[in-house]
């Protein structure tokens, strides 16, 4: 590794955003460009002293700006540089990324025809490789000539952090045909604090004993009760810290939303104070008899020997209990496990006549939303949930569409007017702005639509989306045409597959030709978007292979105002062009995947920002059941998270951890001010911050 060599000179542009922005738009703003540029020296100056590095910025900070920049400069000095994403989205974003940067630095070397994207193979001095992490594992075995270069950087890394797992296989024996690594990702830690171990050797650090200690005590600090003794366990966990900190600061950069300034902080939007609760009826006796049937079912008719109780499905909806009723009835060996069979289908039919107690809760919170202009994300942890929950949404939420206003014809020539574009695939987007949901949609932001064609494409020039009046909002016109540059990419194969079949009138959904996801004519304005088999699915859940064309509508102003998806859209895409309120439904056993899933919404230029409104996260519960104690100790641990770099146990369904939890607390609560302290050490911020944040 000791022919690594960069020149420091070459980076020097880095101590001068506002001249870099100068140079080229770019979409960049001096905030927070310029604490990006702080992190790129930081990162470059370690990888030139024979260090590898693990970036791990909260989500939404930028950190594929700051790895963008990282890779123009090694490539700049004829080195070569690969990058692998963990799918094909971001593998197109950070194309883009490295695209805008080409005309700042073009005096580099930097080149659009110096990207290259693929399958991994023979790379050439100054390019660089853009691949997934599936195309690694295909090349893992390969020689070395194919896999070799100088600066890797792997993005989401912690997807390698399982061992035996395929892509953790092929970063094991990378060996050192990669001399330097970049590793980025946001939950560098998970649900256990020791496999950052694991991160830090992928880039090269040697044995961090003193992290694995401080992983220890986290563990034990969630085995205590009563007994102990609250100070003497927080100068405990402190004290490990400080050694851990120590040993991480030379490989590992990291910064929290919370860390940075006031004046950058605004660009992501400020997270309500007061929490968004949904009441919602607490379970009825018979509701629990239902519940406690189902326990002892799983006890009578185990698909698994060991297979958990009380599953948490069973309390948010009644799909699921459907679903597994059927299975324990082809396993059931015993007419005591039968005559439950037979209570529980009788309690489930007379229960589905309407809609699960929580749903129904979620629903009448979502409606003031929606007809106030606001758009609402919701996530559930399993199909089967998000399946029940949409079809209910679909129809609580339906409306009509108006007929009033100005003719299709009007409209037409407006669209026509303002997205003339040469790529004929401009024309389904005409036409679905033209239907009769989406004239009533933009009608309404209108205060009313004039008759001519002239008079509205004035309207749709000056007029902002969504009842926003902030100058920061794009216009209706604006909007539209951004919506077009996304849709007609000609890096979004899949989104452009879809349009040439809707232009050949080949494609439809739900039977209508020159529709896009979400059936807004028919009043539904509700979308789903998930891998299912295709059976039994709403209606409005019609995109299921990948899914640009749900991001590009729900990132936009127009179409539906509701996203029910799964975990699946919860890492590494955008969602907070449009939408300040996410609903976690169902949750996730893990704390990170509840903190990626609010990342999707609290990003750079977020509609919360954009509109200077809060950002609002919301855990409904069905109170009574396990759901509720589900969601007070993941709302505990969200608490925790940050103040413990990530290092906490996941939730068990099945304890009784009340006691352990509440101790737990206590400690870390005698210990916040120093933890949230030893944190910021891994911070590159200016001097003065540092020694506020260390004060």
């Amino acid at each position: 590794m000791d022919d690594f060599q960069i020149d420091a000179r070459r980076w020097r542009f880095l101590d001068n955003p506002a001249r870099y922005i100068k140079r080229g738009s770019g979409g960049l703003q001096l905030e927070p460009l310029t604490r990006q540029f702080r992190t790129a020296k930081k990162i470059l100056a370690r990888l030139a002293g024979g260090r590898g590095v693990l970036l791990a910025d909260d989500v939404g900070l930028g950190k594929t700006t700051v790895g963008a920049l990282v890779a123009w400069i090694v490539a700049g000095q004829e080195k070569r540089v690969r990058i692998y994403a963990p799918n094909e989205v971001l593998r197109r974003r950070w194309a883009e990324e490295l695209e805008r940067h080409v005309p700042m630095l073009s005096q580099l070397g930097a080149s659009y025809d110096h990207i290259k994207q693929g399958d991994v193979g023979k790379l050439n001095a100054g390019r660089i490789q853009i691949a997934t992490h599936h195309a690694l594992v295909k090349s893992h075995g390969n020689n070395e000539q194919r896999t070799a270069c100088d600066l890797m950087i792997i993005d989401e890394a912690h997807r390698a952090k399982g061992d035996g797992s395929a892509f953790n296989d092929a970063l094991r024996n990378l060996g050192d045909r990669a001399k330097r690594k970049l590793i980025l990702t946001a939950t560098p830690f998970s649900i256990r604090l020791a496999e950052l171990e694991q991160l830090l050797q992928f880039a090269g650090a040697p044995e961090v004993r003193a992290v694995s200690r401080y992983a220890g005590e986290l563990k034990r600090l969630y085995s205590l009760g009563g007994g102990y003794d609250v100070t003497a366990e927080s100068k405990r966990l402190v004290s490990a810290a400080k050694e851990a900190i120590a040993e991480l600061k030379p490989f590992l950069i990291r910064h929290s939303i919370e860390d940075l300034s006031t004046s950058e902080r605004k660009h992501f939007g400020a997270v309500a104070v007061k929490p968004w609760e949904i009441p919602t009826p607490s379970a009825t006796e018979e509701d629990l008899g239902l519940l406690l049937r189902m326990d002892r079912l799983l006890q009578l008719t185990p698909e698994r020997k060991g297979e958990r109780r009380n599953d948490p499905r069973f309390h948010i909806g009644w799909k699921h209990v459907g679903v597994e009723l059927e299975r324990a009835a082809e396993r059931a060996a015993d007419a005591i496990a039968r005559r439950h069979i037979k209570a529980a289908s009788k309690a489930v039919r007379a229960r589905r006549t309407k809609p699960h107690p929580k749903i129904a809760a979620v629903s009448n919170a979502i409606r003031p939303l929606i007809d106030a202009g606001e758009k609402v994300l919701v996530f559930c942890h399993y199909r089967a949930t998000a399946s029940e929950l949409l079809g209910e949404l679909e129809q609580a939420l339906r409306t009509k569409s108006a007929r009033n206003g100005p003719s299709e014809e009007v409209w037409r020539v407006a669209w026509g007017s303002l997205l003339s574009h040469k790529d004929r695939l401009v024309q389904p987007i005409i036409d679905w702005l033209c239907t009769p949901g989406m004239r009533t949609q933009v009608g309404g932001w209108l205060d009313e639509p004039k008759s001519t064609a002239k008079e509205l494409v004035s309207q749709l020039k000056r007029t902002r989306p969504r009842g926003a009046t902030s100058k920061k909002v794009p216009t209706i016109s604006e909007s539209a045409l951004k919506l077009v540059e996304v849709l007609l990419d000609q890096q979004s194969k899949s989104t452009r597959a879809v349009l040439k079949s809707i232009f050949k009138k080949a494609h439809t959904f739900a039977g209508r030709a020159s529709h896009f996801p979400g059936r807004l004519d028919d009043g539904f304005r509700v979308m789903g978007a998930w891998n299912h088999d295709g059976a039994g699915i709403p209606s409005t859940t019609l995109y299921t292979g990948k899914p640009d064309i749900v991001l590009a509508l729900f990132n936009s102003p127009f179409g539906p105002d509701v996203l029910v998806t799964t975990d699946r859209l919860s890492e590494g895409v955008d969602l907070h062009r449009c939408c300040r309120h996410l609903i976690h439904y169902e949750l996730d056993p893990s704390p990170v995947r509840t903190l990626q899933r609010n990342g999707r919404v609290r990003r750079i230029d977020s509609w919360a920002a954009l509109t200077n409104q809060p950002i609002q996260y919301a855990y409904p519960t069905f109170g009574g059941t396990r759901d509720e104690k589900a969601v007070a100790v993941m709302r505990q641990r969200i608490n925790a998270f940050g103040l413990l770099l990530g290092g906490v146990p996941p939730i068990d369904h099945d304890a009784d951890e009340s006691h352990v939890q509440s101790f737990a607390e206590s400690v870390l609560g005698d210990a916040r001010e120093e933890l949230e302290g030893l944190n910021r050490e891994l911070c590159v911020l200016e001097h003065q911050r540092q020694q506020i944040c260390r004060s």
